[in-house]
């Protein structure tokens, strides 16, 4: 059986730096070819990967070697060109979202069937300890019936992320800007994520959604802050707070992250520090619980721009690569990840027509 999948990377933004250092060390994938417009970023992306470089699409498609693309391109060209990449034959690796719109996710979801491509998204907190254990836990019934959940996610984004990103990688058009590029604001870009991550724990659906939301300090099209409300189909009630322009950010130590509201206690998901219980199953009266930390050395947040070969990136490459190579499914797949899409979606259409959605 073949070692080594071949992997082509479209788009050498910030995002592409983050995988190759998974491919790298996950060490049954490489990277063989390199594209982007921008002969800047490619070159110096091929500098670090050892690759070929080019400015054009097309050559990856056509490219004899590459079995997989990995997109790390704006969010509006995800749907068009991962068509395009299963029209070739290729698996794919898809950066979120799927697409911007529900019915250019379907599209894809159409064309990888088709095909007959795999198509998977890295959702990698689903690899962080903490979220396995909280998974573990919820499904043991360690908290008894969820009956509600609260997602907090407090940033203050500098202004030039908008233009360039982060670290300054990101390109030069401002597509996270725009509406109709983008696809939302820290609903989209950051949310998604914690969705993607309670499906996995809970295994909860979501049934109805309400949501508002506007733009207050950022020059943008797109939400910097968001309030919204789902009902799981187990009808626990979820909470929404999110924000990318929050003057101050957090103070020292403070948590964002997803608490989980049982009817013995609690779960509390952290982007920093240890994950959290507090339970009174099997006391008497309910009485006699404390607060254990559960799982405390992994931080959600401590693996970017440190890829080891056991942080949560390069483990996802790794199963997916050995997946790919082993001709099964890989893990998280596209249809999964519609379903966090949507959810984003549903919210979205929720606060624009001025009312509660269901599914």
């Amino acid at each position: 059986m073949k070692k080594i999948l071949n992997i082509g990377m479209v788009g050498c933004g910030e995002i592409s730096l983050e995988n190759l250092g998974a491919i790298q060390h996950a060490g049954n994938g490489q990277v063989t070819i390199a594209m982007d417009p921008n002969e800047e970023l490619v070159t110096s992306f091929a500098a670090q990967a050892g690759c070929r470089v080019t400015g054009h699409f097309e050559e990856v498609l056509e490219a004899e070697d590459v079995e997989a693309v990995c997109f790390c391109t704006p969010h509006d060209l995800h749907a068009s060109q991962g068509i395009q990449a299963a029209e070739y034959g290729k698996h794919i690796i898809m950066e979120k979202p799927l697409a911007t719109t529900l019915e250019a996710a379907r599209d894809l979801l159409q064309a990888c069937a088709q095909n007959n491509v795999e198509l998977s998204v890295p959702y990698i907190y689903r690899y962080h300890e903490n979220i396995i254990k909280a998974r573990e836990l919820v499904r043991s019934d360690a908290i008894g019936k969820i009956v509600a959940i609260e997602i907090h996610w407090i940033g203050d984004k500098p202004d030039g992320y908008w233009m360039t990103g982060f670290t300054g990688r990101g390109g030069k058009s401002g597509w996270r800007k725009s509406k109709e590029r983008s696809g939302g604001g820290v609903l989209m870009m950051n949310c998604s994520h914690f969705f993607d991550y309670i499906e996995f724990i809970t295994g909860f659906t979501p049934v109805e959604y309400a949501a508002i939301y506007d733009t207050f300090l950022t020059e943008v099209e797109v939400e910097d802050y968001f309030v919204g409300v789902l009902r799981y189909d187990n009808g626990a009630l979820c909470s929404v707070l999110a924000g990318s322009k929050m003057i101050g950010g957090r103070y020292s130590g403070e948590q964002r992250g997803t608490r989980f509201y049982g009817e013995f206690g609690q779960i509390v998901i952290g982007d920093k520090g240890p994950l959290l219980m507090f339970s009174t199953k099997g006391a008497t009266d309910g009485v006699g619980g404390e607060w254990q930390e559960v799982c405390p050395t992994m931080s959600l947040e401590s693996a970017y721009g440190r890829q080891t070969p056991d942080t949560p990136r390069s483990r996802y490459m790794r199963d997916f690569a050995a997946a790919i190579l082993e001709g099964r499914e890989p893990p998280i797949t596209g249809e999964s990840a519609y379903r966090s899409l949507e959810t984003v979606v549903r919210l979205y259409e929720s606060g624009i027509h001025g009312g509660p959605g269901s599914r």
